[in-house]
């Protein structure tokens, strides 16, 4: 979810990437309840995937699928796991006319256990999402547990590289713009996937 996308933009109680859910702007990465899946992964898509995401790509697909209200907020949830900003020391307030004032590019990561499990990492490495996911066909998976569940389209390309893309529906984008302030599942989707950007894979370690 920026850095996905994000992105962004998904950790106990999903952060973005990957907070809580509540009307102000999220104070950390919101994160939604883990749960157990039935998930039947594609091998392709099990690894872990990694970019270094920035606020200006997050707020261009923002406005790319009629998000733009929530530009402002998007980026105060990027934050680690241990609630360390994304912003340089002393930035100004983000605005709709400056929605990135001080903004750090970060280094972010998602990956896809064998067992079902969707997770992001931090530039730290710390675990900022975790939600079951599921393979709905080749080229899409779901992602989440209500309230925040999110469909995406995917491609892995030549075995090492990601591309994903949200599948938003007019009554997500509704409930995101009615409070843009508000952790939606819309907001998360986006910055998840960065979907005009590609991952790539890096090793594992031990977390898929």
């Amino acid at each position: 979810m920026k850095a996905a996308i994000a992105l962004l933009f998904v950790t106990t109680t999903m952060t973005i990437g990957c907070g809580a859910h509540n009307s102000s702007p999220p104070s950390k990465k919101p994160q939604s309840p883990g749960a157990s899946s039935t998930a039947s992964p594609v091998a392709g898509l099990v690894g872990r995937w990694e970019r270094v995401v920035t606020c200006q790509e997050l707020v261009s697909e923002l406005d790319k699928d009629g998000l733009a209200p929530i530009a402002p907020h998007a980026w105060l949830g990027q934050t680690s796991s241990t609630g360390q900003s994304s912003f340089a020391p002393g930035s100004p307030e983000p605005t709709k006319a400056r929605p990135c004032p001080g903004a750090l590019a970060r280094k972010h990561s998602h990956f896809f256990s064998a067992s079902g499990q969707f997770g992001s990492l931090d530039w730290l490495g710390g675990q900022v999402d975790n939600a079951p996911y599921r393979i709905i066909d080749s080229h899409t998976v779901r992602i989440g547990s209500p309230p925040i569940v999110a469909t995406f389209h995917y491609r892995v390309l030549h075995g090492d590289t990601l591309m994903l893309s949200p599948v938003l529906t007019q009554a997500m984008i509704r409930q995101a713009l009615a409070h843009p302030k508000k952790f939606s599942a819309a907001w998360w989707a986006v910055s998840v996937a960065y979907a005009g950007y590609t991952w790539k894979r890096v090793p594992c370690q031990s977390w898929c």
